[in-house]
C-alpha cells in the first residue's frame, strides 16, 4: 500500500467505503425500511377496520337488495314493471313529461338468466326527457337503460312538433327452476 499514490489510495478507500455502505444497507437498513413499510400498511389496515361493522351492515343490506332484484331471493317478489311505472309517473307529474306508452315487458331466457326488456315511451321537452333518463339510470334499481331513442314528429292536425322519447330498460335475473312433482 506504500507504493500507491495518494490519488489511488483515495479511489481505493472510496471504493471500499461504497462496498461497505452497500453491505451495511443490505444487512440492517433495508430490513428497517421494510419493517417501516409494513408498519405503515398495518396502521392503514387498522384505520380502515375501525368502521368495519357499519360497512358490513351496509354491504349486507345492499347485497340483499341486489339478490331481490336479480331473483335469487325468493322471500319477497318485487314487481319491477310496477316500480318502473311508479318511478316514471312520479317524475312525469313533477316535470311535465307525458307517458304515452307502457307495454308489458318482453322476456327472453338465455344461459340460466331471464332478461326483461321494458319500453317506456314519453313525450315532452328535451331537457325534461334527458332528466327522466338520468333519473331512471341513477335512482331506479330495477334495471339499466340499454337504449334511448328520440323522435321529433309533426302532428298533422295541429301542425305542431312533438318530441317523443322511447327508453329501453333491461332487467336481468336468475331463472327459477321449479320441479312440478
Amino acid at each position: 500500500m506504500k507504493r500507491l499514490t495518494y490519488q489511488k489510495r483515495f479511489k481505493l478507500i472510496l471504493a471500499l467505503a461504497g462496498i461497505f455502505a452497500l453491505v451495511i444497507y443490505q444487512l440492517s437498513i433495508s430490513d428497517t425500511l421494510e419493517l417501516l413499510h409494513k408498519k405503515n400498511e398495518l396502521r392503514e389496515e387498522v384505520s380502515n377496520t375501525t368502521n368495519a361493522p357499519e360497512e358490513i351492515i351496509a354491504m349486507k343490506a345492499k347485497l340483499k337488495h341486489i339478490e331481490q332484484l336479480v331473483g335469487n331471493e325468493t322471500e319477497t317478489d318485487i314487481d319491477i314493471h310496477q316500480l318502473l311505472l311508479e318511478s316514471v309517473t312520479d317524475f312525469g307529474q313533477k316535470n311535465q313529461v307525458i307517458l304515452k306508452e307502457f307495454p308489458q315487458p318482453y322476456t327472453t331466457s338465455n344461459n340460466g338468466y331471464e332478461t326483461q326488456t321494458s319500453l317506456v315511451t314519453v313525450e315532452g321537452r328535451f331537457i325534461p326527457l334527458l332528466k327522466l333518463s338520468n333519473h331512471i339510470e341513477t335512482s331506479y334499481a330495477g334495471g339499466k337503460i340499454v337504449a334511448l331513442d328520440f323522435k321529433a314528429i309533426r302532428e298533422l292536425r295541429t301542425r305542431k312538433r312533438k318530441l317523443i322519447s322511447t327508453i329501453y330498460i333491461q332487467h336481468v335475473k336468475a331463472e327459477h327452476h321449479e320441479n312440478n312433482s
